[in-house]
């Protein structure tokens, strides 16, 4: 039971913001908070936390500075704003949870005045933001809209690069061909992947996807075939007769429609710098959705050490890249994945 304005605030804020997104759509955030302490937490959930390959880490950590900054910026304009410092055992009041590693702390910061149709526009923004998968428009970014993506980037640790050019598209497509098959023939990585995938459309989820998220609608038999065919128990049988490659070629084909690629790339990625940029990409990313753009994360490309440098490398990039997607204006609408209920996220004391 809510008994003050802020705890109501700061639910009524993740209820929205658990719309961001994550990598297989895991959403591997936990939130905890104390109104006799006036404290909280942001935390990796680590049930939830994908743990296949060592570099997904830093999608988990990018992933929960989205969820927090979507959280931050409505809690702001609820008139409820929240002070908050990165997480120390000094400042929880009781030990966390085994399975959960801590962020940052946050406290109710001092009253302000409410901003409601600021509010309102930001919450719609959150819940209208999906990731889109399908092609998009040839449209490109004018210089102003390039100016106002890099200038939210001015405090932030990471780098944003941007690329618009007929032979970027064939470069990236060329290394999406080439890698893509990597997280099929990873075992643990794909079986982690496979996991996350729904097949039955009338059983209630909440993480997770189907694979019209992937693929757009599909026939029935082609659903079949996937699910048998990539199954992670066939794993070897489905190498030998080169489905991986397969799908790598189909992938590579919709990489090469672009229109427009960005990476986001830092100097030095530590677990604050990390969480930091996915701050930063979820203002990025709303300002994308307020323009009618839509964004598809080409994760293949810096999940593995080898596609990551020879992708740097090719772009001519300063650093290695820790965020690399296609985007551009949406010409097919992407629907709503599942979402955790607020419960399994929020716990109060």
């Amino acid at each position: 039971m809510f008994t003050t304005s802020f705890e109501q605030n700061l639910a009524a804020a993740i209820e929205i913001a658990r719309s961001a997104p994550s990598s297989h759509n895991c959403q591997p955030w936990a939130v905890h908070y104390s109104p006799l302490s006036r404290t909280g937490y942001l935390a990796i959930d680590r049930r939830r936390a994908l743990k296949g390959l060592p570099s997904l880490e830093n999608e988990m950590l990018m992933s929960c500075g989205i969820f927090f900054q979507h959280i931050e910026a409505l809690m702001r304009n609820a008139g409820t704003p929240l002070q908050w410092v990165w997480f120390d055992t000094s400042h929880a009041t009781s030990p966390l949870p085994g399975d959960q590693d801590g962020l940052i702390c946050f406290s109710p910061g001092d009253l302000q005045p409410t901003n409601s149709e600021a509010y309102s526009a930001l919450a719609e923004q959150i819940r209208q933001r999906h990731t889109n998968r399908m092609p998009y428009e040839s449209t490109q970014l004018s210089a102003l809209q390039q100016y106002r993506l890099q200038e939210i980037f001015t405090d932030s640790p990471a780098h944003l690069d941007i690329w618009q050019d007929q032979v970027s598209r064939k470069q990236v497509a060329d290394l999406v061909y080439q890698y893509a098959a990597l997280d099929f023939a990873d075992k643990q990585a794909w079986q982690e992947t496979y996991s996350f995938i729904h097949f039955d459309k009338d059983k209630p989820v909440e993480d997770g996807f189907y694979l019209h998220h992937l693929f757009g609608k599909i026939p029935a038999y082609a659903e079949w075939l996937f699910r048998i065919g990539f199954h992670p128990k066939l794993n070897r049988f489905t190498r030998l007769l080169r489905l991986p490659q397969v799908m790598a070629r189909e992938f590579s084909k919709l990489t090469r429609q672009g229109p427009q690629y960005l990476a986001l790339s830092l100097a030095e990625p530590s677990q604050r710098n990390l969480f930091l940029t996915g701050m930063t990409l979820a203002r990025l990313w709303l300002l994308l959705q307020q323009w009618g753009w839509g964004i598809h994360p080409l994760s293949v490309l810096v999940q593995h050490d080898l596609p990551k440098a020879t992708l740097a490398n090719t772009l001519g990039m300063t650093h290695l890249p820790i965020f690399f997607a296609r985007f551009g204006q949406i010409k097919i609408a992407s629907d709503v994945s599942p979402r955790r209920h607020l419960n399994s996220i929020l716990t109060i004391d």
